[in-house]
């Protein structure tokens, strides 16, 4: 591991150095969540957001990382859900219990950032370092949907899920944490999540009832599992009136 880490901040320092970056400013200066919209650009194009560090230089390492996850995401997101629960006629639920993990092949990820163009640097004062990279060699198509606002500004896929021939849509969201790349992180996991139910390749649920001086007890047990190829983030929205992130996301069928 520390091979690999020293591996990737170098790949990282070339990037920086070399990357022939277009566009670099300090300050946003303006709402943070817009820096991270992509949907004006191709399929190829990622983006990536760090979060605050006490230094500018490891914050665009960290938004470089970001986005090259980003990418491999893309390839494939492997999601493993438990739910355990248990429930008492004469007091309710007793007790609860989830376990949720997302897995990604990150072999790679030295020679994926290698490969990065990076197409502007910019420094929120919430988002840290907000960095939009392109990727070659991926094809550079049309991205699949554009939100579209109702008449109070939120975008309809709050309400409706978008329908794409050959795609699946998952739609989550999150408290605001007190670091944006938290929150950010949070929704688009519970986006992931929202897919997964929708698209299973493995679930299994076992239920044990039983009874006792009229009393029921009653044990559930849920896992599903499934791999996701072609997930990709669209799109964001921040209701302030609730204080929540909402991610919407997509996937190959």
């Amino acid at each position: 591991m520390p091979f690999r880490r020293s591996h990737l901040l170098l790949c990282l320092c070339i990037l920086l150095f070399f990357g022939g970056c277009t566009t670099i400013k300090q300050e946003s200066g303006g709402d943070a969540l817009s820096l991270l919209d992509v949907s004006r650009y191709p399929g190829n194009v990622y983006v990536g957001v760090s979060g605050p560090y006490s230094t500018k230089k490891r914050m665009v390492e960290e938004a470089i990382l970001s986005a090259a996850k980003s990418i491999h995401l893309n390839r494939a997101l492997a999601l493993d859900s438990r739910l355990v629960t248990s429930y008492h006629s004469s007091v309710g639920l007793k007790s609860f219990a989830t376990e949720e993990g997302a897995y990604f092949d990150d072999t790679a990820m030295a020679k994926t950032i290698e490969n990065l163009e990076v197409l502007s640097i910019q420094f929120d004062a919430h988002a840290g370092a907000v960095v939009l990279v392109a990727f070659p060699e991926q094809k550079a198509q049309p991205r699949i949907y554009q939100s579209v606002f109702d008449e109070m500004g939120k975008p309809t896929w709050l309400k409706t899920y978008p329908e794409v021939d050959g795609y699946r849509f998952g739609i989550g969201s999150a408290k605001r944490h007190y670091f944006l790349n938290d929150s950010l992180e949070a929704a688009d996991f519970a986006a992931a999540q929202n897919l997964l139910d929708l698209k299973t390749d493995h679930a299994l649920s076992v239920e044990k009832v039983s009874t006792h001086n009229e009393q029921m007890q009653r044990d559930l047990y849920q896992a599903q599992r499934g791999l996701l190829t072609g997930f990709t983030v669209l799109a964001r929205y921040y209701d302030k009136e609730t204080q929540t992130y909402w991610s919407l996301a997509s996937c190959y069928e």
